[in-house]
């Protein structure tokens, strides 16, 4: 391990990307943030222009010259698949000094790993888009559902709550639907006057994906209020993201039962599930997903993701180098304060 080198880990989802700068020791010394990084729902472009800028700023705000990075560990949403991370590696590797070593996985990797330190746990993500994703270091196997892309499934998601929240409102406008709540709430985020100027307010979004998952929130309110559509919406999404649970802990050797005692004494090997995502920033839905059968059965010790993820990729980036994650390093870390 050469001495005073520097780390920076990069944690990109389908809305946005945060880059720190860190030494060896855990202190963090830059922190830069810009819009998606995800290469399923940008042009290869954008991605790499959103990924220098940030690099190069990180670099700037520390003094740091891109002889002294040591490593880069990249977790973004949609490059866990062979082909992306060759892709990303391979062009970063032409861009930066020779010998910086280069991780590249899905983002789902960095918020596992800053909400256990790297231990064995799951990690639901619902945001922009969802994921689950199981680690067990005593195999090094990684255990991944969904995250397939909005195209493809990311159920239980904010895009996917946002897209059917306005297919609700469209079906109400037709008369083929139950008349919502949503619609005065959508009509009035966009400041619309009816229904069908929907079509060319969300097709003309430079970023339709974010948009339309910005609309979960209005879902949510609808929800608090009582409105059955929206109440059934959250529903949906709360059993889909259950059903990615039990598929990643099965996958992971973990049978899931209720007729095995009380499961309040049922503490023992319990193992992490790492909840974060936008959509677990509201507390009416952390509430009835904490109400699950899957998370009823007492198998899991549930934790709300406390650090950025980011985090998870600047202490993976050290581990890659063989740093070990010493009770300073990790407090060093922790005790950063985010902008």
């Amino acid at each position: 391990m050469a001495e005073g080198k520097r780390y920076i880990g990069i944690d990109g989802g389908g809305t946005k990307t945060v880059c720190i700068l860190g030494d060896d020791e855990g202190v963090i010394m830059a922190e830069s943030r810009g819009e998606s990084s995800s290469v399923k729902s940008r042009p290869w472009e954008d991605v790499q222009q959103v990924l220098l800028t940030l690099i190069s700023d990180v670099l700037e705000q520390s003094g740091t010259g891109p002889s002294r990075l040591g490593g880069i560990f990249l977790g973004l949403a949609g490059s866990d698949r062979s082909e992306d991370r060759k892709r990303i590696k391979d062009w970063l590797q032409a861009e930066l000094p020779k010998g910086v070593a280069i991780t590249v996985h899905n983002d789902a990797v960095t918020a596992l790993a800053a909400g256990t330190w790297g231990k064995k746990g799951i990690v639901l993500i619902s945001g922009t888009g969802s994921i689950a994703y199981g680690f067990d270091p005593a195999t090094a196997d990684f255990v991944r559902v969904g995250g397939w892309g909005y195209l493809l499934g990311d159920e239980g998601s904010g895009f996917d709550l946002g897209r059917k929240a306005l297919v609700a409102v469209m079906r109400a406008f037709d008369g083929r639907g139950e008349p919502t709540a949503l619609t005065k709430l959508i009509l009035d985020r966009w400041s619309l006057q009816h229904p069908g100027q929907l079509i060319n307010t969300m097709y003309g979004q430079d970023n339709v994906r974010t948009a339309i998952a910005d609309g979960s929130k209005l879902v949510m309110q609808a929800a608090s209020e009582g409105d059955p559509i929206a109440v059934s919406l959250v529903e949906v999404a709360i059993r889909e993201l259950e059903e990615l649970v039990v598929t990643v802990s099965t996958s992971m050797g973990i049978q899931l039962s209720l007729a095995s005692g009380d499961p309040r004494k049922r503490t023992e090997n319990r193992i992490p599930l790492v909840l974060t995502g936008g959509l677990f920033s509201d507390r009416g839905f952390e509430q009835r997903f904490m109400q699950t059968r899957a998370i009823r059965s007492g198998l899991f010790e549930v934790r709300l993701l406390e650090r950025p993820p980011v985090i998870g990729a600047y202490l993976l980036a050290l581990q890659e180098q063989g740093i070990e994650l010493t009770a300073d390093r990790q407090q060093r870390i922790a005790g950063f304060v985010f902008r």
